[in-house]
Parts: structure tokens; C-alpha cells; sequence
């Protein structure tokens, strides 16, 4: 699903610090951002070297006389000190340029001292990764369980297995700097190798980007390839491609060539930094190689927030952004099971007050309807009662027009009508016998009905027969005869239109 860039920012912004330190075997950088709301900065930039001490090994040799094989382990503890007191002096040289209470820190240490790893489980895992794992790891790497801090990223189903990238590192080759750390109230909120810095350095440099990427490099003659491809969203989640990591040896001569073609077959994107071009020179057959520098990019995508002085600091860069919810991985040695990292949460502060002013303008713009509909109502009723004169008085107007209007209807049908009753009247004042009393008359649509009383009903049925307006003459009702010895009669006839004579010739 695609989603619109003002978004992605939304869900991004935040005022948040990092500190990024990328711990090498005789280097040291620390690199120090801020966010502002949506801008990101490069506060600090630092670098310390660890001096490596002589050969300790040799010099306990010539100062004891002993034989140099047999005194191994008391100088490999040697120069484990002697690490961890550069480490502890660099530390203390670095304290003032961050906020140990304050910032949050995230360690970067190479990949060469860790082990990533890609397995195959079933599926019927998915759901339970981290306890399967803890049960496989042994069977997987070369330690023992209790010797290593681990993690993993699922990639995905592949037919009927689930892939999964395995990061496993020493504890050994961790705990000096945990202790260091330590020493000083510093507990890191992360560990994690250049694997995963470098690719969301990239992926924060190159946000366009869609088509699969190989970024190479490295220093101290270990190299290392790390492929990565972007996936859509609003949190700007990715994959990871593969990782390969060697020494300069093992990519120039070996499978280390053939290696680098098929993971280049693979990215048609390529990306450099630190000694990349020692190492593409060593390894290209088909002519120079061509990368885009990873630190011109970065320089880019601040733009004026700060300038990288160097390769070193890309990892520690990549680092730090864990610490702004800028980073697409979240691999984490230090992770306890079932926990959840800062740069994992959905919302952050500020986003969840720009939810909640947003939850807010919609509740009272969803509540202002009804208001508005009240408002509106109220003020129709007041203009109705200001028509209600005038509305009665059109009313009354309209009762009397409508009575006018029967009236002159009535008025204009008996005008047509009056003709025949006329001439009914004139027929029955003619016909009807002195003795005959009519009470009622009715004339509709050409037939007659009267009522009255004679003193024989039935003799007046032929004489209205005799009559040239009248036909078909009969009964209405059967006649009564009453105490005056007159009869009671109801009469109806039909009457007769009158031809038009015909014109003469």
C-alpha cells in the first residue's frame, strides 16, 4: 500500500537525541544526532585511536626466558587489559561530548566479530521464533548457548520453510565494552553489527530507493557486502538481501569472486564506502566497477545539518539512528524476549499528541453538526412565526376564493340547465290534474323524480305518457293511501330532448 510523503513525515516527526559508537579494533568514533520535529542534524562527530600494544607475547618471552607458545594466555590477558584501558581512556576523552542520562546510545562493533547466519525453519515456527531458536542455536553456530548474545530478522516464506537471519556475537568480544560502558552508568539501549548500521544508513540516505542495492566496503583488510531491498510502507520497513563477510585474501582469490558476480547479478545498484576501491580493484575482471560513495550521500541528504568527515563514521551514523526512529532494522544483541525497542513503537510522544489534537478538532467538528442543525432550526421557526400573519391571511383568501370559485360553477351549470327546467315546469303545470299535489322535485342528467299526493296515483301515470316531454313513466315507490283518502305517490320519467327540425331545402 502506498502511502502520501506528508504521512510518512507525520509518523516520523519527534525531537529526539542519539548517540551512535562504533567501536573498531583500534579506533573508536562517536557520532551525536539530533531531530528536530522533521529536520535531523549531525551534532557531533568524534574519533579516538586505541593503541595497540607490542607484542606482548614476545616481550613476557624475552623478559622470562620462557618459551613464547607456553606464555599464550598470559599474554592474550595482557593485551585484553591493555584494550580495555584505551577503551576506558577514549571513553573518558568522549564523555563531554554527549549526554550520558540523557541520550540514547547505540553501539556499532564490526562485522567480523560476529556471525550472521541464514536458517531455514518450518513454519509451523512463525509464531515462536525466538523459543526455536534458543533450541536450534547450538546446532546452527559453533557455541554454545550461554557463550552468546543473539537476535534475528525473519525474511520471509520460501516455499515451505521460513527464513530467518541469525546475528550472533561472543560474549567475550562484547564484554569489554559493556564493562567499559558500564564502569561509567552507561547502559547501551542497543548492540548491533555493521550489517544492519550500514544498511539503514542507506536506506536513510536513499529513500527512493525501489530496486534492489549492494552496498560494499570496510577497513583493516575485512571486507564485507551486504545487499539490501526496500519495501513500502508507512514505517519504511526492508529486507535484507544477504551478507557476506571475508578478509582481503578470501575476496581476491577463491569464491570470493564469484561471490561478489552473483550478488552483483542480483542488486543493480551499487554503493561504496570506506576502502572500496582497494577492494573492487582486487576483484574486478570485466573492467573498473562503478559505485555511488555512500558519504557524498549522506553529506546530500543533510543538507547543511552537518558535513561526514569520514568512512568511519558511517556505522556509528547508522547507529544513532536507531535512536530517531529513522532506522529500518532493529537487530539488537542486548534484546531481552519480548521486549520492544523504541525505533519498534508506533507512535512516539509527539505523535501521540498530534493523534490526540487530531481525535480532538474531529470530535468537536462531528459534534458542531448538531449544534449547527439546532442553530439553523431555531432560526427557520423564528421566520416561520414572522409568516404566520401572512400565511393565516392567504389561507383565509385562498377558503374564500375556493367558495367563489363552487358558487360561480353552480351558478354557470343551472345556467345551462335552466332551459329544461323551464320547460319541465311549464309541461307538469300543463298535465298534472287539479287534484294533484306535488311536494318535491328533482331533475338530474334527463331523468325526473316527483313526489305527492292525489287521489289516484295510478291515473296520473298515463297522462304524463300523453305528454310529449315525458317517457317511460312509472313508480319510484309503491303509493300509500292515507286518512284523507289520498294516496301518497313517488314518480320518476325520463324526458325527452328536443330534435331540431330539419331545415328546409
Amino acid at each position: 500500500m502506498k502511502f502520501p510523503p506528508w504521512l510518512y513525515n507525520l509518523y516520523r516527526a519527534d525531537f529526539l537525541r542519539s548517540v551512535g559508537l562504533y567501536v573498531m579494533r583500534d579506533h573508536v568514533v562517536l557520532v551525536r544526532m539530533r531531530k528536530s520535529f522533521l529536520r535531523l542534524s549531525l551534532a557531533e562527530q568524534e574519533a579516538r585511536e586505541l593503541p595497540l600494544g607490542e607484542n606482548n607475547q614476545q616481550a613476557i618471552s624475552e623478559l622470562t626466558g620462557w618459551i613464547a607458545e607456553d606464555i599464550r594466555e598470559i599474554a592474550l590477558r595482557a593485551e585484553t587489559g591493555s584494550r580495555e584501558r584505551a577503551l576506558r581512556q577514549a571513553m573518558v576523552s568522549l564523555l563531554p561530548h554527549f549526554s550520558a542520562g540523557r541520550d540514547s546510545l547505540y553501539v556499532c562493533v564490526p562485522q567480523e566479530q560476529a556471525v550472521v547466519h541464514k536458517v531455514f525453519l518450518p513454519l509451523a515456527a512463525e509464531n515462536n521464533l525466538r523459543q526455536v531458536l534458543e533450541y536450534e542455536i547450538e546446532r546452527q553456530l559453533p557455541f554454545r548457548r550461554d557463550e552468546i548474545y543473539f537476535d534475528f530478522m525473519p525474511t520471509g516464506k520460501q516455499g515451505d520453510k521460513i527464513g530467518v537471519y541469525l546475528f550472533a556475537i561472543p560474549k567475550k568480544n562484547l564484554a569489554p565494552i559493556l564493562d567499559v560502558l558500564g564502569s561509567f552508568g552507561i547502559k547501551p539501549d542497543g548492540v548491533e553489527t555493521t550489517v544492519t548500521a550500514i544498511a539503514n544508513y542507506l536506506l536513510f540516505c536513499r529513500r527512493d530507493l525501489s530496486d534492489p542495492a549492494a552496498v560494499v566496503g570496510g577497513q583493516n583488510d575485512a571486507w564485507e557486502m551486504v545487499g539490501v531491498r526496500a519495501l513500502k510502507g508507512l514505517k519504511r520497513n526492508a529486507e535484507l538481501l544477504f551478507s557476506h563477510s571475508l578478509s582481503q585474501t578470501d575476496w581476491s582469490h577463491g569464491a570470493g569472486k564469484d561471490i561478489l558476480q552473483e550478488c552483483l547479478a542480483g542488486s543493480p545498484k551499487l554503493f561504496g564506502w570506506g576502502e572500496v576501491d582497494a577492494f573492487l580493484h582486487s576483484v574486478s575482471t570485466n573492467g573498473e566497477l562503478k559505485y555511488e560513495d555512500l558519504v557524498a550521500s549522506g553529506n546530500q541528504r543533510l543538507a547543511g545539518n552537518g558535513n561526514i568527515a569520514h568512512p568511519h563514521v558511517l556505522p556509528a551514523f547508522g547507529a544513532a539512528l536507531r535512536g530517531l526512529r529513522e532506522a529500518s532494522f532493529t537487530v539488537n544483541f542486548l534484546r531481552q524476549p519480548g521486549t520492544v525497542e523504541g525505533g519498534g513503537k508506533m507512535l512516539s510522544g509527539i505523535n501521540a499528541v498530534l493523534m490526540g489534537l487530531l481525535l480532538i478538532c474531529a470530535v468537536a467538528w462531528g459534534a458542531s453538526y448538531p449544534t449547527k442543525d439546532e442553530i439553523r432550526l431555531r432560526q427557520v421557526q423564528r421566520e416561520n412565526k414572522k409568516l404566520e400573519v401572512a400565511v393565516e391571511a392567504l389561507r383565509r383568501e385562498e377558503g374564500q376564493l375556493e367558495r367563489a370559485r363552487k358558487e360561480a360553477s353552480f351558478l354557470a351549470d343551472f345556467d345551462q340547465r335552466k332551459g329544461d327546467v323551464l320547460r319541465i315546469l311549464d309541461e307538469l303545470s300543463k298535465t298534472v290534474p287539479t287534484n294533484a299535489y306535488l311536494s318535491n322535485l328533482r331533475y338530474r342528467s334527463g331523468n325526473l323524480e316527483i313526489q305527492g299526493s292525489a287521489e289516484n296515483a295510478s291515473g296520473l301515470i298515463p297522462v304524463l305518457e300523453r305528454s310529449p316531454l315525458f317517457e317511460n313513466v312509472g313508480f319510484n315507490a309503491p303509493s300509500n293511501r292515507g286518512r284523507d283518502n289520498r294516496e301518497t305517490f313517488s314518480l320518476k320519467a325520463d324526458v325527452e330532448r328536443p330534435k331540431e327540425k330539419a331545415s328546409k331545402p
